[in-house]
């Protein structure tokens, strides 16, 4: 669709690493540049998880059931995290679509109403998502742990929120799961 906008290619074959044991996922393994989407344009909730899920099913990532399974688990369980300062979703679904574990980010181009995790009736104007899509089911629950910790600080949102570019988004991304930030 004309005007999204499109995670860059740049690192696209670079995995980011930190020193962990053999065969242990971490979630610094998992974020990728051509994985960051600046500016996207989305019209809803749905029309942005349907934009990022496409995305992924189009790299190979998922299978084409993804889509549905992301858009049938939001309205479910629903994935705004409602913590102070600037909000961020975080939408999964089950291993079963996944071919290869991933984490997809999105800074949007306007915010986008989700409902609450853990309070449907509350809504949220959220700014960006943190798509992710793994493989190992296992891992779903640290994953989401890291992901609530690292996006718990307010300082790393707004500077995600205030980042010039998709590599600015990568590397403060990268400070924050690390501890960095």
């Amino acid at each position: 669709m004309p005007g999204r906008g499109l995670p860059g290619t740049a690192g696209a074959s670079e995995y980011m690493s930190t020193s962990c044991e053999a065969g242990e996922l971490q979630f610094s393994d998992l974020v990728r540049h051509d994985c960051i989407m600046d500016n996207l344009r989305a019209e809803s909730r749905d029309d942005a998880l349907s934009s990022m899920a496409e995305y992924l099913v189009r790299r190979g990532n998922c299978k084409p059931s993804f889509v549905r399974g992301i858009l049938d688990r939001e309205a479910v369980h629903p994935s705004g995290l409602p913590m102070a300062g600037p909000k961020i979703a975080i939408p999964h679904t089950d291993a079963e679509h996944v071919n290869e574990s991933v984490i997809l980010f999105a800074r949007l181009a306007a915010p986008v109403e989700f409902r609450a995790m853990g309070n449907p009736d509350e809504r949220l104007q959220v700014r960006m998502i943190s798509m992710f899509a793994l493989k190992e089911k296992k891992r779903i629950g640290d994953m989401l742990e890291t992901l609530i910790t690292a996006y718990q600080q307010e300082v790393t949102l707004n500077a995600i929120l205030n980042a010039e570019n998709s590599n600015e988004i990568f590397g403060i991304l990268k400070d924050a799961v690390e501890g960095k930030v």
